[in-house]
């Protein structure tokens, strides 16, 4: 399944939110912040992409 970039930029939001929840463990906020970072790296690489076609 491939995700739209509109989609990817709401689960930026969404995880952008999840890493500042108090009541999570920080296991799970270091994982949303790895999530976030793959996923903002990838729009990166698309728009690079994009230049180079």
């Amino acid at each position: 399944m491939l995700l739209t970039e509109s989609e990817k930029k709401h689960l930026l939001k969404v995880l952008s939110h999840d890493q500042r929840r108090f009541f999570q463990s920080k296991q799970d906020r270091e994982k949303s912040k790895q999530l976030h970072e793959k996923i903002k790296q990838t729009l990166r690489n698309e728009e690079v992409n994009k230049d180079h076609k």
